[in-house]
C-alpha cells in the first residue's frame, strides 16, 4: 500500500511540474528550444525520478530524498526574496512531495514483502 501511495504521489508530482513548465512556456510564447529548455528537461528529470523509484523502491528513496533536499536549497537560494506564503506554497509543491515519498520508501516498514 505504501508503495502506491509513493507512486501516485511522485506521479502527480512529475506530470504536474511537466505540465506547469510546458503550460509556462507556452504562454510566455518561447520558441521550441526555450520549450525544450524551460519545461521539458526539469520536467522529463522529474519524471525519470518518478520512475527510478517506481522499479527500484529504495535507491528511488534515497534519489527522491536528495531531490526534495536539492529543491528546497535551490528555491530559497534563488527566490528567497519571494513572499513567505509564496515560499511555503512553491516549496510544499515542489520540494515536500519528493522528501515525503522519499522517506516512506527508506522507512524499513514500507519496504516488506506485502507493499507490492
Amino acid at each position: 500500500m505504501a508503495r502506491w501511495v509513493v507512486r501516485l504521489v511522485t506521479a502527480a508530482w512529475a506530470v504536474f511540474w511537466l505540465w506547469f513548465g510546458v503550460a509556462s512556456a507556452i504562454h510566455e510564447r518561447l520558441p521550441w528550444q526555450g520549450v525544450t529548455l524551460y519545461a521539458l528537461r526539469p520536467g522529463l528529470i522529474f519524471v525519470v525520478i518518478a520512475l527510478i523509484a517506481w522499479f527500484w523502491p529504495r535507491p528511488g528513496g534515497v534519489l527522491l530524498i536528495v531531490t526534495g533536499f536539492v529543491l528546497a536549497a535551490w528555491y530559497g537560494i534563488y527566490y528567497g526574496h519571494m513572499p513567505t506564503s509564496t515560499k511555503l506554497f512553491v516549496l510544499s509543491t515542489i520540494a515536500l512531495p519528493p522528501l515525503v515519498a522519499g522517506l516512506i520508501l527508506v522507512w524499513p516498514r514500507a519496504n516488506r514483502a506485502g507493499n507490492h
